[in-house]
């Protein structure tokens, strides 16, 4: 079965700049945080720290930039069309998402060969990258509770007072740390069970052709062999 077109009004440039700008700090701050934890060579320390504290700072204020964006720039609902909504819609449950939980289950898992034609994100898409910014508002206060210009502030010092104090607050940013890395490979998978094109287009902005999806009538309405006619810049 050919696979739904990959068309550029999936991804605005707009939310391009803001996933690489994610991966760039989830990176660097994976790689500063197991450092700090586990100074595996020496002369790293200051570099390290301070590369966590930026990239803690950057990918929190991108990350909700990303969700005040997605109430005022459009995107399409599914794969296979030009058409668009306002994108906060995408991550809502969609008539093209209706009792397809357990489908998008059985073909990640291998359980069925084609997959569930439907909305841009699968079910279980949905619910990992909605619970994403909740995660990364939570290392961001964890990481404040930590940080010795604003750890005795009331509030956060209230909070990890709660948790069992400054080791226990640490423990909790730290594994953290391992939910975002797991998350990475859940959602690499996720994006890419169908083939490299929906990562080619996040990533470089490449068009794929294929069918052709109605969001009206729920239905493949065509086939795009041709995306250069059609490409918008």
């Amino acid at each position: 079965m050919a696979h739904l077109a990959h068309y550029r009004e999936a991804h605005p440039m707009v939310f391009v700049v803001t996933h690489w700008i994610n991966l760039v700090a989830m990176i660097i701050l994976i790689i500063s945080g197991i450092y700090i934890h586990f100074p595996f060579v020496g002369g790293l320390e200051g570099i390290c720290r301070g590369a966590h504290l930026l990239f803690g700072f950057v990918l929190f204020f991108n990350c909700v930039f990303r969700v005040v964006a997605a109430f005022f720039v459009k995107t399409s609902p599914t794969g296979g069309t030009r058409e668009q909504v306002k994108d906060y819609k995408t991550w809502l449950p969609q008539a093209d998402n209706r009792h397809q939980a357990l489908e998008w289950i059985k073909y990640y898992l291998f359980l069925r060969k084609t997959h569930p034609l439907g909305a841009k994100l699968g079910v279980p898409q949905k619910i990992s990258y909605l619970l994403i910014p909740v995660l990364i508002v939570l290392m961001f206060i964890t990481g404040l509770c930590l940080w010795a210009p604003v750890m005795n502030w009331a509030p956060l010092a209230a909070l990890t007072n709660l948790v069992g104090g400054a080791m226990s607050m640490r423990i909790i940013h730290y594994f953290g740390m391992y939910v975002f890395i797991i998350f990475m490979f859940i959602h690499v998978y996720l994006a890419n069970v169908e083939g490299f094109a929906p990562t080619a287009l996040m990533f470089i902005h490449k068009e794929h052709g294929g069918l052709i999806y109605d969001p009206t009538v729920h239905d493949i309405v065509g086939e795009d062999n041709d995306v250069k006619a059609g490409e918008k810049c």
